[in-house]
């Protein structure tokens, strides 16, 4: 048995109209005008709405769409009365979706020039509108002139037997175009400033294309225009943290321009941190302001929160009242927390710092790993260790940040192995050379190590009795061990940066 979309389905009819623009938002019933002939199984054409769901009309919320029956459709979706008049309503499109590659439904567009009833359907438009399956949908457009002078009904006709849904969005009746109207918007490159588009050219040679574009619900007409001779367009400046909305269209010089395209949406990313040191301590019960969840498995549905304690109590945050915390009950699913981006191209020693804990149950640790991004466009590239084994106490972890730019990127990545849970605290970004010779770090077992940083000693404080000091590169190997009575540790002939 297929599995069947949890979209409701509404059907009803009826009404009139010539030369229209038709999106089945307005209601979930059948437009004024509109008509559904049902000549075959129970299931006949009928408005869905995606709200919620998970997948999308390719305007606004609704389509008009078929749904797959075990018995043969002979069913009709059938416009309003269109009186074809040259340059006024002799040109049809609409855009359409196949939404399962396994089970193709296709339709057929017929025409009749008398009544809106099955049998005058006797003229074909289309004999087979098949678009390539999935969530996308694909434009169709028809010239009707050799239909001037009369009054047609178009219908858009199924006959299939058992396959799944048939969409269809954005029909539109009036005079054939000047310009193509643009397709396949893509969105790229968004910064806190500029966001790159492109679509693809139109056919007409020699087409230019005009943007407008403004905040999230602007009123077209209002908002900035854009004129770009290629398929193209850079949308700047822009302010960060903001949500935008843009229209296509084609200009084809004296002979007038396209309709504009559906509105696209996209929101700038926030500003790149500038001033240093860079702390966040995770206090809210929400993710930070411009930090972000980003799913690496999982679906998305498992991200990093805010906690008071651990999956066992026995990790409370390093810095009250609550730490950053990646824990599942999906072994293998991981999430990442990304930081704000940073400009950390004036440092002169980049350096990221944090408190790690990880407490295994029966055996199991989940894992935690740090990856970093020079560019919003490039790969992630891991940095530092690969922390999967147990830190039942709080580990302070310091770790230099190689290639700084101006756009830097760092992302926590959570790894579940179903145990206790990744936390992380007193997260920050700091100039490594500018930090006096007094700084102190101090565990969470109150041993003080200062001066920090330190050239060729470093003092050792604790009010405890230590019963080993060892010295750990940044990946963790054992590179010097010293006296556990020692109150001081020579470090003159360690390298620069090695050792946290």
């Amino acid at each position: 048995m297929r599995k069947k979309l949890l979209l409701a389905l509404f059907a009803i009819p009826i009404i009139a109209n010539a030369q229209f623009f038709q999106n089945f938002d307005a209601a979930t019933t059948l437009p004024a005008g509109w008509t559904a002939l049902n000549g075959g199984d129970t299931d006949t054409w009928a408005i869905v709405n995606y709200t919620g769901g998970n997948i999308n009309a390719y305007s606004g919320t609704n389509t008009a769409s078929i749904a797959y029956g075990s018995t043969a459709h002979d069913d009709y979706l059938v416009t309003p009365a269109i009186t074809v008049t040259a340059g006024v309503s002799d040109f049809l499109s609409f855009y359409a979706r196949s939404r399962d590659p396994l089970y193709p439904e296709t339709i057929s567009v017929k025409v009749s020039t008398t009544t809106p009833t099955a049998a005058a359907f006797t003229n074909t438009l289309a004999a087979s509108v098949a678009p390539a399956s999935g969530a996308g949908f694909y434009k169709y457009s028809y010239d009707l002139s050799a239909y001037a002078g009369q009054t047609i009904y178009i219908g858009f006709y199924s006959s299939t037997t058992d396959m799944f849904f048939f969409d269809i969005d954005d029909v539109f009746n009036g005079a054939i175009p000047a310009c193509d109207v643009p397709t396949s918007i893509v969105v790229n490159s968004v910064s806190s400033n500029s966001a790159n588009i492109s679509w693809t050219a139109s056919s007409t040679a020699g087409a230019t294309y005009q943007v407008e574009y403004g905040p999230t619900g602007f009123t077209q007409g209002s908002g900035t225009v854009i004129n770009s001779t290629a398929a193209s367009a850079t949308i700047s400046p822009l302010s960060a943290s903001t949500a935008y909305q843009f229209y296509v269209r084609s200009s084809c010089g004296t002979n007038g321009f396209s309709v504009w395209t559906p509105v696209q949406s996209f929101a700038t990313t926030c500003a790149s941190v500038t001033a240093f040191p860079y702390t966040q301590n995770f206090d809210n019960t929400t993710i930070p302001s411009c930090w972000a969840n980003e799913a690496v498995t999982g679906g998305g549905t498992d991200t990093w929160t805010y906690m008071t304690a651990n999956g066992n109590s026995s990790i409370t945050p390093k810095s009250a009242p609550r730490m950053a915390e990646f824990r599942t009950t999906t072994a293998g699913n991981k999430a990442r927390l990304l930081m704000p981006p940073l400009n950390i191209s004036g440092l002169a020693t980049p350096e990221l710092r944090f408190s790690l804990a990880n407490t295994n149950w029966f055996g199991d640790v989940d894992e935690l790993r740090i990856f970093y991004k020079a560019n919003a466009g490039d790969a992630w590239t891991q940095i530092g260790s690969s922390y999967t084994t147990e830190n039942a106490a709080w580990l302070d972890v310091s770790i230099p940040l190689p290639n700084k730019s101006a756009n830097y990127m760092i992302a926590f990545e959570g790894t579940s192995n179903w145990a206790r849970g990744i936390n992380v605290d007193d997260v920050s970004v700091v100039d490594a050379s500018v930090l006096g010779v007094n700084d102190v770090v101090k565990n969470s077992n109150g041993i003080k190590v200062y001066p920090n940083p330190a050239r060729d000693f470093v003092n050792i404080a604790s009010d405890k009795k230590i019963s080993s000091i060892e010295i750990l590169s940044l990946t963790g190997q054992l590179i010097k061990t010293v006296d556990k009575d020692s109150k001081q540790a020579d470090i003159s002939e360690l390298k620069r940066g090695s050792i946290f």
